[in-house]
């Protein structure tokens, strides 16, 4: 099943369009391409768990569309990114109630202890978002945006991040953080393929394979 063709189809077209414009330039870690990964996700795990279809695509198309602005004034993402959905979503005709919905979701994707997830669509928007992190293309992901950022790909200095850091830091404890069973199975496979990755890697690194 092609969940990407089915949730876009489900959505307003200028919405859609709309969105992607606001991801020219970024960086592949958090490109259009990501943004609609994170929406077939929600479309798989939000059918599995008996989600509002409706208001989980909006979220999941939307909740990255303040990724530019934060490059530009530091200001969180998701709080750009839920602010700019109120606008779009009000000249969508969307009445008031189901527009604070979506941004609720849109403000609990990221890791943040003072805003977790309550409702189920915000569940499956967190874990969908954080299951693009691990698998893979988590992999992927950390070594692509390590090149943008400058990082090497390999230190010895302990304090010089690297993906196998952001590994070890982040990505190894993502699987056990998700909310929802469908996402937590997921993440099974998605982790050991990381896991044995990253032990090929650190025996290459040190000559032994």
């Amino acid at each position: 099943m092609d969940y990407v063709t089915e949730t876009t189809a489900s959505l307003p077209e200028r919405l859609v369009r709309n969105t992607q414009r606001l991801f020219d330039g970024q960086d592949p870690a958090h490109d259009w391409q990501h943004n609609l990964r994170v929406m077939a996700m929600c479309e798989r795990i939000g059918r599995e768990e008996g989600a509002d279809m409706a208001l989980l695509r909006l979220a999941a198309l939307l909740h990255d569309i303040g990724r530019a602005e934060e490059r530009r004034t530091g200001e969180c993402h998701a709080e750009i990114s839920a602010r700019i959905a109120g606008e779009w979503l009000r000249e969508e005709g969307m009445d008031s109630e189901q527009i604070m919905l979506v941004q609720k979701a849109i403000l609990a994707h990221r890791f943040r202890k003072e805003s977790p997830p309550t409702s189920l669509e915000e569940k499956i928007l967190f874990d969908a978002d954080k299951l693009d992190s691990i698998g893979a293309i988590g992999v992927a992901r950390a070594f692509a945006y390590s090149g943008v950022i400058g990082q090497p790909i390999h230190a010895e200095l302990p304090d010089q991040h690297t993906p196998f850091h952001e590994y070890e830091w982040k990505l190894v404890r993502i699987k056990d953080r998700l909310y929802t069973a469908t996402a937590r199975q997921i993440a099974e496979e998605r982790h050991q393929f990381m896991k044995k990755f990253f032990e090929q890697w650190n025996l290459e690194i040190r000559g032994i394979r």
